[in-house]
């Protein structure tokens, strides 16, 4: 395309994007009664608040609140959403003034435009081909829930003793993904309620989630003292199921998935999780048993043939993580590397993972099925995933900035000799 046609091109949708933005501004300014106020701010803040009573009224039905927690924590957030969003007279313009100001707009916008792209702006570009810009990648927008998780911190240090408020706050924490803090709050939490089993049993679920996902060490304590306090509190027989399950303790597992299946309501919604949960603990408990069996039958008749199992390499995924060499220097050896799969598309929670010291690497790893997350979603399940490696600077499993990244997609499930270069600082 030559020069003119491409400059004319350029000012043609340049008039034509004037337009379009005229047209959704200057309606509004030019009807009657236009209000001003802080709208956008007021519709996140009830849209926080909305979240919060749903969340509320789910721990309320799943028994993690009993009544009276919930209406103390109930109170608590209508009393922040009266003080966050007080009822306001927005000033009102008259349509004549409405009117001076659209016109003034309308002359204004494309005027500005001109003269902002002439000043800051590239006139060259529009007949020069770029060929190196950049992708930009964008990430899944959240609730800005930082001015009220400093509020909420601000009023529990006058009032230490809420517990409603450390509730909150220890769940809007998670709710963002800063388990850390969570698991901080929490700690707060079991001080003030120390014979409250569903405390240790969120406890621990925050503590695993900042340790990616591992139930085993300190969690894994926390549930055992919520199953003596409460043999019948059902997240933390969840827990204990999940932790037995990465432990490769699938009778176990099965077990106390069997204890939790007898307390669920048979509408509950996820149910049918808990059954596959078990039908899937049984089944890799039978295989367990097998696979014993059949290598001590091997070797007591000295038979040398192998005895193939599903979750062999045809199941598993390996290689090697190295660090390029312009990053080698911004790590540390007692850093945390976490090593995982997940899928291209969709969820990005890991399907399986690992967790070593960077001290190790480069370091040759292998993800399968023993290292899947969840019982109902693991490697073998899928045909290709993402594999990333990531340094994490802080030692959580929650991404930050600052932290170094690898990452190759799509990796076949069973493919072998996988090299993954961590070459990237997350900004």
């Amino acid at each position: 395309m030559s020069n003119f046609w491409t400059i004319s091109l350029f000012w043609a949708l340049f008039l034509l994007f004037v337009g379009v933005a005229l047209a959704f501004i200057l309606p509004p300014l030019l009807r009657r009664n236009v209000r001003s106020g802080q709208v956008d701010r007021k519709e996140a803040n009830v849209s926080i608040y909305h979240d919060q009573m749903a969340e509320l009224k789910a721990d309320l039905d799943s028994g993690e609140l009993d009544p009276q927690q919930y209406e103390d924590a109930k109170l608590e957030i209508e009393k922040r959403l009266s003080e966050d969003v007080p009822v306001e007279t927005a000033p009102v313009v008259d349509s004549e003034t409405g009117r001076v100001v659209g016109y003034v707009i309308a002359g204004a916008i494309p005027l500005l435009a001109i003269g902002i792209y002439v000043g800051l702006g590239s006139p060259d570009a529009a007949m020069t081909p770029r060929s190196d810009v950049p992708a930009m990648a964008g990430q899944e927008g959240q609730h800005d829930a930082a001015p009220m998780i400093a509020a909420l911190e601000a009023r529990l240090k006058s009032n230490p003793e809420d517990v409603a408020g450390w509730y909150m706050l220890a769940r809007s924490y998670g709710a963002i993904g800063q388990y850390g803090e969570s698991v901080r709050v929490y700690a707060r939490l079991h001080e003030l309620l120390p014979g409250e089993s569903s405390v240790l049993a969120d406890y621990a679920d925050a503590f695993a989630m900042a340790q990616g996902g591992n139930l085993q060490g300190k969690p894994l304590e926390l549930i055992n003292q919520a199953l003596k306090l409460n043999p019948q509190d059902e997240k933390a027989l969840n827990l204990a199921g999940s932790a037995a399950y990465q432990a490769k303790d699938f009778s176990r597992a099965a077990e106390y998935w069997r204890s939790l299946l007898k307390l669920i309501p048979p509408e509950a919604d996820y149910i049918n999780e808990v059954r596959a949960a078990i039908e899937d603990a049984e089944k890799s408990a039978g295989l367990s048993r097998l696979d014993n069996l059949s290598a001590t039958g091997a070797a007591s008749t000295d038979v040398k043939e192998s005895v193939k199992t599903p979750t062999g390499a045809a199941a598993a995924i390996s290689g090697t993580v190295t660090v390029s060499k312009d990053l080698i220097a911004r790590i540390a050896p007692d850093d945390t590397v976490f090593i995982y799969a997940q899928m291209p598309e969709g969820p990005k929670m890991p399907i399986a993972s690992l967790k070593i010291n960077a001290k190790q690497l480069p370091y040759q790893f292998t993800l399968d099925d023993s290292l899947a997350m969840t019982p109902n979603d693991k490697l073998s399940n899928h045909a290709e995933v993402m594999v990333s490696a990531r340094v994490s600077k802080s030692g959580q499993a929650i991404s930050q900035s600052g932290d170094l990244l690898g990452r190759i997609s799509p990796v076949k499930l069973g493919q072998q000799g996988v090299a993954i270069v961590i070459d990237k600082v997350l900004p």
